[in-house]
């Protein structure tokens, strides 16, 4: 592994004496909207071999072997009490000096590798992020060489692998198609469409709609459903869905859903998933981490938890666009397998999943590091995650697959309350949403804060939406305001911790997450409703473990105002 990792440095050493070129920050597909700020990278060395693997099946009979075998037992695992799921956190090739198929081939090319791997391993179904097959831009003529047009699986039967001859200038349609039937197993793709649209009066000037889409693939390749992004993040390249969509599709082992991104802030999905024939959603996402609450693994966990519902969450891995952190939920199981390492490697975490009326089992899950020429079984998951991400304190990161960045919440009308004492009892209230701690800890030599909220919170500027909160968080002043930056580490123990906070929410989204962003085992800690919508969190701890955040979250959608574009 070591040479692997030498290999790896030395290649993005010499993208370093490459010309530079500009990059826009991006969130859930979004560029160059965070108050103006860029960065810049020379391009990345992309591996051919990998590309080409994209274009032609692989000629080693042993490892034909084994994805053969993994086929075997994913069409058989589809009869048991489980499932089993595999996300792609992906480290997207992108490279303006190239052409678009050269960007699109190679990074389908670690798409082929990553779904033989999950195949090998028995997985029935492989999600991959948001803006994984090429980036995003805010320039519809950036993205021309990247949409295709993507047929209708309700009109028609449509398998690009088995005609590919109807299909002569879809690459990306083809290719995905062919990694599923291949591989015996469901794929679940983010994808740039474009759509006629002459005589609409929305069309755009250049004739066609474009759509940030999700796209499935059964086991035999066949396409079986397309979902539009409905709330984009910016995104000016592309068209929100037009008109209503149907939300959930059929395998072989349940009944899902598929979202995107910035579409998981809103209700539909969590309308969706807790809907009583809904097995889970597959989710694609560009994730801006957001400290203290709205962090991918911690949000997707409380997600899971807020919603009873199954999340496998794909997302990219740059940690230079603060995006970094995949894994799969189930419910008040939480989690079952996750990464967050920003790293800059790609990673494949998997997990069983138990099916609906189906009895918690172990996960047997794992995670492989795939970098250009290799794969290995990944261990040691968080040794990468820096005391200090804050954009505010260290500005942009000049190498954007190693120097991770995050940003804070804007929490500038919380109601803030410092713990003084090791241990305690403390409260506060906002717009009539009061919380309570009692607490205690080891010794209490760092800042932390008890923060609430309850109101329309403003999202970037663009964005607005009703929160009610209540937050424990490990966090320092600046500039003259309270609970302002956010570590990612600390050493302060909570032996005990009983957070109680009044919601209007009937969701409520629970998290606990320790140093590091390791979230804390969920057999750990404890969170209930009880009446009258009061909620809680007990955390009791026998371990010694630091803690970060402990928080909850309302969401009361029913009081958003709405979405605009």
């Amino acid at each position: 592994m070591k040479g692997i990792l030498e290999k790896k440095v030395s290649g993005l050493e010499k993208d370093k004496k490459n010309q530079p070129k500009v990059i826009p920050i991006a969130h859930c597909g979004a560029t160059g909207v965070f108050h103006g700020h860029y960065i810049t990278r020379g391009s990345r060395e992309s591996p051919n071999n990998l590309r080409l693997a994209a274009q032609q099946p692989s000629t080693t009979m042993f490892f034909t072997l084994i994805v053969l075998l993994g086929a075997i037992v994913s069409e058989s695992s589809s009869h048991d009490d489980y499932y089993t799921a595999a996300v792609y956190e992906h480290s997207r090739f992108d490279s303006k000096n190239d052409s678009s198929r050269f960007v699109i081939e190679t990074n389908l090319g670690y798409y082929k590798r990553a779904a033989e791997i999950a195949s090998s391993k028995g997985a029935d179904v492989i999600v991959y992020p948001e803006y994984g097959i090429h980036p995003p831009s805010p320039e519809r003529t950036a993205l021309k060489g990247y949409v295709e047009y993507i047929p209708d699986p309700k009109k028609e039967r449509i398998n690009p692998c088995e005609h590919p001859e109807l299909f002569p200038q879809r690459l990306v349609l083809r290719t995905l198609s062919c990694i599923a039937k291949n591989n015996s197993i469901y794929v679940v793709a983010n994808v740039g469409e474009k759509e006629n649209c002459e005589g609409d009066p929305d069309c755009p000037s250049d004739g066609v709609f474009h759509f940030n889409a999700n796209i499935v693939f059964d086991r035999e390749g066949t396409l079986i459903f397309k979902y539009q992004k409905e709330h984009l993040f910016y995104e000016f390249g592309m068209d929100v869905a037009r008109g209503p969509q149907n939300y959930t599709f059929e395998t072989d082992f349940g009944t899902f859903a598929t979202f995107i991104c910035f579409d998981v802030d809103f209700g539909r999905m969590s309308e969706v998933a807790r809907r009583s024939n809904v097995d889970g959603v597959m989710f694609s996402t560009m994730f801006i981490d957001q400290v203290p609450q709205m962090v991918s693994i911690q949000l997707w966990e409380s997600w899971a938890l807020g919603n009873n519902a199954t999340i496998l969450a794909a997302n990219i891995q740059i940690p230079g666009y603060l995006a970094v952190g995949s894994g799969i939920f189930h419910g008040e199981q939480g989690a079952l397998a996750y990464t967050f390492n920003p790293d800059g490697i790609s990673k494949l975490v998997i997990a069983r999943v138990p099916k609906r009326g189906s009895d918690p089992l172990p996960p047997e899950a794992s995670i492989t590091a795939i970098a250009e020429d290799d794969s290995w079984e990944w261990k040691g998951d968080g040794i990468d995650v820096p005391t200090v991400c804050s954009r505010t304190l260290l500005n942009d990161s000049i190498d954007l697959y190693h120097e991770y960045r995050c940003m804070e919440e804007n929490m500038t009308q919380y109601t803030f309350v410092k713990l003084t004492e090791p241990k305690g009892h403390v409260e506060a209230c906002n717009n009539g949403v009061c919380c309570s701690l009692n607490y205690e800890t080891n010794g209490l030599d760092e800042s932390y804060y008890l923060g609430v909220f309850n109101g329309t919170y403003h999202h970037f500027g663009r964005y607005s939406w009703c929160e009610e909160d209540c937050v424990l968080a490990r966090c320092d002043d600046s500039d003259q305001k309270p609970c302002a930056t956010f570590p990612m580490k600390t050493e302060t123990v909570f032996r005990h911790l009983h957070l109680k906070g009044n919601f209007t929410s009937e969701v409520v989204y629970p998290a606990l997450t320790q140093s590091g962003m390791r979230l804390v085992p969920r057999s750990e800690w404890r969170h209930h409703q009880h009446r009258e919508l009061r909620r809680d969190i007990h955390f009791d701890n026998e371990l010694g473990r630091k803690l970060l955040v402990a928080g909850m979250k309302g969401r009361c959608y029913d009081k958003d105002p709405p979405y605009i574009r």
